[in-house]
């Protein structure tokens, strides 16, 4: 009889994950679960999922629920900010029963498997890269009672000494992976809510239809999905879409794809069947600079795009190239200006902090933002994540201090040369109050209110936190 396993998307609160901004943060299940549970499933195994954000789920309770169905195996996801939370949920199921195996996947032990499996032995196997084959051969190697050793993709344990076995290759064939087990995601979707920038209606779902990323930025980790772009097909993506909104009623959808836009010819295919086939639902996603012109941009809005999301980084020409961006800032506003023509909305992703960065540049940045065609940003703080070129170089460029469950985007945990920490936290401040208390961008955010009322409710509390949050710092 196969054996049970439980997933786990840990207890990691919207407060632990933005702060003071919780009211404006996002809380939606993990895809990545959902794809591993299918992949269990499809093999034969009796899986559950435990999204703790969903009722508040604590440690204790995640205990009671395996003790009382006798589950052997709990799988747990963690970002770098959220590995000691995903820890002290493993300490309290091995002291629960020793018997237990826990086993962590995610970004995080990805990019540092030995050091995570030394400072977390109540670890048992870490997954590295994508795990839909290695979790399956894991529990049927545990099955048959085999070695571990050809199990390809993992960490783990003989007598306290940790083993790593070959990377396993990527998935070639994206088509192969069964669709998310969405109806295993308790709650979904109505549960679940992006965002209230991030979505016009509800309730909404989110998607991933490729993986890997082949720019070379030096803030960002590729180790999970690699360098190499791969994608579901036309039809297996569309077919995704179809279920999110016939079979769960999702009316928004969020792709979540590095660069939704990177492959030009495929965005365009896929938004002529969406017409084609009379799908209606709104949708944003990320797109890069480079990738996008006006008859894309107009395919697209007709297909129900709404917003498109691109990483800028800074209004600093030298901090672009220094982080290995390859676009340049005339590029940048031609971009924006084309999207806000086809009536799509604008986010600009801004990082303050990153290596050469000054006082000087920080204003520069400002002052682009303010200008270019920007309905909305999202201001993070530079951070050497583990598996980052960042990570190898912040002691050269400033000071680092790598507390990992201070890694959330919106701690300044890396400060370069030349500026203080108290400096950054503060210019952060001044750039978002800079650029949302301005007239135009006020007035759109009211005519946003006339629409999903849920929507507006959600717009509304974020306001009041962020107002909030500004009478506190002024103080």
């Amino acid at each position: 009889m196969h054996a049970k396993i439980v997933l786990v998307n840990p207890p990691l609160g919207l407060k632990e994950r933005y702060g003071n901004l919780a009211a404006l943060g996002s809380a939606m299940p993990s895809l990545g679960l959902s794809w591993l549970a299918a992949s269990c499933r499809g093999s034969g195994y009796t899986v559950a999922v435990i999204e703790s954000s969903y009722g508040n789920v604590s440690p204790d309770a995640i205990v009671e629920y395996v003790v009382q169905r006798k589950i052997r195996y709990v799988g747990i996801t963690a970002m770098t900010c959220g590995i000691y939370g995903a820890s002290l949920l493993a300490r309290k199921l091995k002291a629960t029963d020793s018997g237990i195996r826990t086993l962590i996947g995610g970004a995080h032990i990805t990019a540092t498997a030995e050091e995570t499996m030394r400072l977390f032995p109540e670890f048992d196997v870490g997954f590295i890269g994508e795990a839909e084959i290695s979790l399956v051969e894991y529990l049927q190697t545990m099955d048959m009672g085999a070695s571990l050793q050809n199990v390809k993709g993992i960490a783990y344990r003989i007598d306290g000494k940790i083993h790593i076995t070959e990377r396993r290759p990527f998935i070639e064939d994206l088509d192969s992976l069964p669709f998310p087990a969405w109806d295993l995601i308790p709650g979904f979707p109505n549960a679940y809510v992006p965002a209230a920038i991030r979505c016009r209606h509800l309730p909404a779902g989110h998607l991933v239809t490729s993986r890997g990323c082949p720019m070379k930025c030096s803030f960002c980790d590729r180790s999970v999905f690699g360098e190499r772009y791969r994608f579901f097909s036309l039809e297996y993506t569309f077919a995704m879409i179809q279920k999110l909104c016939t079979a769960y009623g999702v009316k928004d959808v969020l792709f979540e794809d590095d660069s939704f836009t990177l492959h030009k010819k495929r965005v365009m295919s896929l938004c002529e069947m969406i017409c084609g086939k009379g799908l209606r639902f709104s949708w944003s996603c990320l797109g890069r600079i480079d990738s996008i012109d006006a008859p894309m941009l107009r395919l697209m809005k007709t297909a129900g795009c709404w917003q498109i999301g691109f990483g800028i980084e800074s209004g600093n020409a030298g901090i672009l190239e220094n982080a290995d961006k390859k676009i340049n800032l005339e590029r940048i506003a031609q971009t924006l200006a084309l999207t806000r023509a086809a009536k799509i909305h604008t986010k600009g992703f801004f990082i303050l902090g990153l290596p050469g960065e000054s006082s000087a540049t920080i204003a520069e940045t400002m002052r682009f933002a303010d200008s270019a065609a920007l309905d909305d940003i999202s201001v993070s703080f530079a951070t050497p994540f583990p598996g980052t070129v960042l990570f190898d170089q912040a002691h050269r460029f400033g000071a680092f201090t790598p507390t990992w469950e201070k890694m959330n985007l919106l701690s300044a945990v890396f400060v370069p040369k030349g500026l203080t920490k108290r400096q950054l936290e503060e210019y952060h401040s001044r750039f978002i109050r800079g650029f949302y208390f301005r007239p135009q961008v006020i007035a759109d955010y009211l005519l946003r209110c006339s629409g999903d009322v849920k929507i507006c409710m959600r717009i509304l509390r974020g306001i009041f936190s962020f107002l909030r949050l500004l009478l506190i710092k002024k103080d």
